[in-house]
């Protein structure tokens, strides 16, 4: 047996211990813990520890939860498993021998994504996760997944503002409610150790940068975003970016088939086709019919299993109000200097037809320019969430792992790389920092003007982008990365 044989085995040995120690505490030996520390007899370190997971709920319901987290955990420790094998193989391959910051990279990475796994397990169905568990009953009852329901302005709307894809989520529920959430987890880091390892070392990237990556990558906007909320935007991006990559390749078909998805399960990646449709100057009209018809096709296939409610999600994403991050929620708030009769309309009524300019605007500068298609497909991201009226923070994901992924892939490429980073800093701290108070329950005073800072660190990264994305190779289309 090879020396690498022998360590995975160890390391599965290992994994299969823990895995039947954890098994054997969280049915045996915790549920008495839980209602010792529930009544302040178990010590102060695990009452706390038991106050933060109970959160104020009935004992009943405090244990009828760990049984749905107990086996959560263990699916954590078994997709972190995989997850250490990789980071292995991405580390040889993406660094030099003896490059002592990229072991400290990994290291850093297989410890913060167990955490993170672990925590996403414990943190339970909270806030649209919930919302999530709700619809996917429905799919699995063989209901309609777009169901109405009454919202607070006396109007009906659905609660899956997602694509049909989105539904396919529901088939994991079926071994845990949360075993979903811990894909996002586990996918996030997935990504956040290819990056920070194999890429940035294939690319040539000094060995602080990989450990630099993997500590951006386990600050709190993932944290409050995946682990605690369980939101799915992490899929979404990464959809996203294979299209992106697939396309920088020159691989359309793929391409294609990668962006199809992506619109599929959330339909935000649409904005990115007409972008990565250019090439050299020209349209790909060819690809974008394609793109188009592939997506209408998902569309008609789920319409004949659920009906018309399939298209509700577009209604909804145009004729919903503003909110949180969004610069339109900030002016028509109390703050705001400008009101509906200085408008002769409400602020929200000219948000779509801004944001359809902005997006023109900047894909016939990406065509005039001859952008990058990854570049012009960055772009197309932050104009979007620059003029996008619904500033929920989830939906930034893409641009928080779109945006450091471009940066490393063409680094040597980039103009204006400093203020690309500072900006690009700048704004995900802001916006990590929104979050974290969100998740703390104290972001209240702060919503009514929140969209303002947010709209000028993302006007300094969109301008950023512009100016200092690379233009595409004249002669051909790189042909592997």
């Amino acid at each position: 047996m090879t020396s690498v044989g022998r360590r995975l085995t160890v390391l599965l040995l290992v994994y299969a211990a823990a895995l039947a120690g954890w098994s054997w505490f969280s049915s045996a030996v915790a549920p008495g813990l839980i209602l010792d520390a529930m009544a302040g007899d178990a010590g102060r370190a695990l009452d706390r520890a038991v106050r933060w997971f109970a959160r104020n709920r009935p004992a009943e319901v405090v244990i009828r939860e760990w049984r749905e987290a107990a086996p959560a955990v263990a699916g954590a420790l078994a997709l972190h498993a995989g997850l250490v094998v990789m980071i292995g193989v991405w580390s040889r391959r993406g660094s030099p021998v003896g490059s002592w910051t990229r072991a400290a990279a990994s290291a850093f990475l297989a410890i913060a994504s167990l955490a993170f796994l672990v925590a996403s397990a414990l943190e339970g169905a909270i806030q649209d996760y919930y919302l999530y568990l709700q619809i996917w009953g429905e799919v699995l009852a063989g209901r309609d997944p777009w169901f109405l329901v009454l919202g607070g302005g006396g109007y009906w709307y659905s609660l899956n503002a997602y694509g049909p894809l989105y539904n396919a989520l529901a088939i994991p529920t079926l071994w845990n409610p949360l075993a979903p959430k811990l894909i996002f987890a586990a996918a996030y880091w997935a990504f956040a150790s290819w990056l920070a390892l194999d890429l940035a070392g294939r690319r040539g990237r000094p060995g602080w940068a990989s450990l630099a990556l993997a500590a951006w990558f386990a600050t709190p906007y993932a944290w409050v975003e995946i682990a605690r909320f369980g939101h799915f935007d992490v899929l979404v991006a990464l959809l996203a970016i294979a299209a992106a990559e697939a396309r920088a390749r020159g691989r359309w078909k793929s391409g294609a088939a990668w962006l199809t998805a992506g619109v599929l399960l959330k339909y935000f990646p649409a904005v990115l086709a007409p972008f990565l449709a250019l090439d050299r100057g020209r349209v790909r009209w060819r690809w974008l019919a394609a793109t188009a018809g592939l997506s209408l096709a998902g569309l008609a296939v789920a319409g004949l299993a659920w009906g018309p409610s399939v298209v509700r999600p577009i209604s909804l994403a145009v004729g919903r109000e503003s909110a949180y991050l969004s610069i339109f929620y900030a002016l028509r708030g109390p703050l705001s200097p400008i009101g509906r009769d200085t408008l002769f309309f409400s602020t929200d009524e000219y948000a779509t037809p801004i944001l359809l300019l902005a997006l023109y605007r900047a894909w016939t500068w990406a065509r005039r320019t001859r952008m990058d298609p990854l570049a012009a497909g960055v772009l197309a991201i932050a104009t979007t969430l620059l003029f996008y009226k619904v500033g929920f923070p989830q939906y930034y994901m893409l641009l928080f792992l779109m945006a450091p992924y471009w940066y490393v892939r063409d680094f040597d490429r980039l103009r204006l790389r400093g203020p690309l980073a500072a900006t690009y800093l700048a704004c995900f701290g802001w916006i990590g920092w929104f979050d974290v108070k969100t998740a703390q329950e104290t972001v209240g005073q702060i919503v009514p003007w929140a969209g303002v800072p947010t709209f000028l660190l993302m006007l300094g990264l969109t301008l950023c982008i512009a100016f200092g994305g690379p233009r595409e190779d004249p002669e051909a289309v790189e042909a592997s990365a």
